[in-house]
């Protein structure tokens, strides 16, 4: 059932207009209309994450090789839609890319529906996101985004708190906006936070009838949960990108973090249905970006920083070749990623297939090659828009209704179930889907792997501590990019292992989709 839809955003208010977004809001805004600058970037030379020589204290070469790409063009002609609490959109490096009357606001009472300005001080974080996407370069203010030719709409969505918001501003205009950016998810405590309904619909929507049927372009975050403290600076309980439901869906481009080492942060959480990473803080630097009030700031970090990175790659893929579909766009960030951490023992590759690691999905953006493969999406082997249906095998399924030993001392006891997959034409997996129905007193306790006919092996949970409780797999639906560019036909066995003592429950179902072509 499509969403609602709220009132046309409106227009630009004369010059001199004090925009407010609402009663009781401290912060106000007079609408100018100064002449936009040329000259050097002043703050260019400090973002580390666009070229890095080491000026963050970090790794020289640990960057997205976004400087080197602009040299193909900077994103003009790509509308990007950063979906969050507020945007600055009057930002001296913001409004020079504004798309007039594009924008919308969904928080009550606000006076101008088409300016999602911040109403307080506590509402910056959209403001930074969008800086990192396409902060204009070349302006004498500030530094520049990924992309800082792109063009920005700004969707204050998260403001309303109201989930059919959300799901409008992800459908919006969706033949004219071209990526959809959110630096937002479940949080990050280790329990299983599944999508609304009207989420995934309007993501499926996206996908099928976006950018006249190639579809819309969504780019979440990973999410910040993987060392978290509970009670105490040691204690540290891992979160997994697979238990938030908006981001283990087919249509989402889950990006994680790295610092500038190019090793995983803390916060950092790992999964199967991750693609790619970017730069972010860590080891000894955050992110320069545009911040509240006109001004700049140098402590943003989290995927909150990666992710818009990631929009920002895919801002120039698009103004490259405005015909990739959205699986293109997520087959060639995977497929040209730089292999980041090389030493780390998780890069397992079967033959002939892209390395995955689950701290990092398969690797850094690489700007550059992206680009360059956007232009010939066949020489990375990308499914070339239009010529290449998706295929969707499933949903296959099985019951073993088996009870899951508990954990006895040092001694865990899997338990497998095995569905044979036949009759499928797909020879090149995109992404599989997995739901799971295990009935358990503590569903933390459970560590879940999916093993492919390959032999390769999707960690989809682990036994963990959760904060506030674990919640439940029922018919819960796992993600995994982990076995890109596999054939689907054969065995695939599911394993389920209660790894901690004292709780008891049963493996009782599960189902597989596998998509690609």
């Amino acid at each position: 059932t499509p969403v609602p839809v709220g009132p046309p955003a409106t227009g630009t208010p004369p010059v001199g207009t004090t925009l407010s977004a609402g009663a009781g809001c401290t912060l106000a805004y007079t609408l100018t209309a100064s002449p936009l600058l040329s000259g050097a970037d002043p703050l260019l030379a400090q973002q580390w994450h666009l070229r890095s020589t080491g000026q963050s204290g970090g790794t020289p070469g640990e960057d997205l090789r976004a400087i080197d790409a602009w040299a193909s063009g900077q994103g003009a002609g790509v509308r990007v839609a950063v979906i969050d609490d507020a945007i600055e959109v009057v930002h001296p490096d913001l409004q020079p890319n504004l798309v007039d009357g594009a924008s919308r606001s969904y928080r009550a009472g606000n006076p101008y529906p088409g300016w999602p300005v911040p109403c307080t001080a506590d509402d910056d974080h959209g403001t930074a996101v969008a800086g990192l996407v396409l902060a204009r370069d070349g302006n004498a203010a500030g530094g520049a985004g990924v992309a800082p030719r792109a063009s920005l709409v700004a969707f204050d969505a998260l403001a309303s708190s109201l989930d059919v918001d959300v799901a409008d501003a992800l459908n919006r205009d969706a033949d004219l906006n071209a990526i959809y950016q959110n630096s937002w998810g479940s949080p990050d405590n280790g329990a299983l936070h599944p999508a609304e309904p009207v989420f995934e619909q309007a993501i499926d929507r996206g996908i099928d009838t976006g950018r006249a049927g190639r579809g819309s372009v969504f780019v979440f975050a990973g999410g910040n949960g993987g060392c978290y403290g509970l009670s105490g600076p040691t204690t540290c309980l891992v979160d997994d990108s697979n238990y938030d439901g908006y981001v283990n869906h087919r249509g989402v481009i889950a990006v994680c973090a790295v610092d500038d080492r190019g090793r995983r942060p803390g916060y950092g959480e790992p999964g199967a249905n991750l693609t790619v990473c970017a730069p972010s803080s860590g080891s000894s630097s955050a992110v320069t970006t545009t911040a509240l009030r006109g001004a700049y700031r140098s402590d943003f970090s989290g995927t909150s920083a990666s992710t818009p990175m990631g929009s920002g790659v895919v801002a120039l893929m698009l103004a490259a070749n405005p015909n990739l579909s959205w699986r293109d766009v997520r087959w060639i960030l995977a497929k040209t990623a730089r292999r980041n951490d090389p030493t780390d023992p998780d890069w397992i590759a079967a033959p002939g297939l892209p390395a995955f690691n689950h701290k990092y999905g398969f690797g850094v953006v690489d700007a550059v090659a992206a680009v360059a493969a956007a232009r010939n999406p066949g020489s990375v082997g990308a499914p070339a828009a239009g010529s290449s249906a998706l295929v969707r095998c499933g949903p296959y399924g099985a019951t073993p209704n088996a009870a899951l030993p508990d954990r006895a001392g040092a001694t865990a006891t899997p338990v497998s179930s095995a569905i044979a997959v036949t009759g499928c034409g797909i020879t090149r997996i995109e992404f599989v889907e997995i739901r799971l129905t295990a009935p358990h007193t503590y569903a933390g306790d459970l560590r879940v792997r999916l093993t492919s006919p390959t032999g390769t092996t999707s960690r989809l949970a682990e036994a963990r501590a959760c904060a506030g409780g674990c919640g439940s797999y029922a018919n819960w639906r796992f993600g995994s990019m982990r076995h890109l560019d596999e054939p689907a036909s054969g065995a695939w066995t599911l394993q389920l292992a209660d790894d901690a003592p004292l709780d008891t429950g049963t493996f009782q179902s599960w189902s597989l989709v596998i998509h690609g072509r």
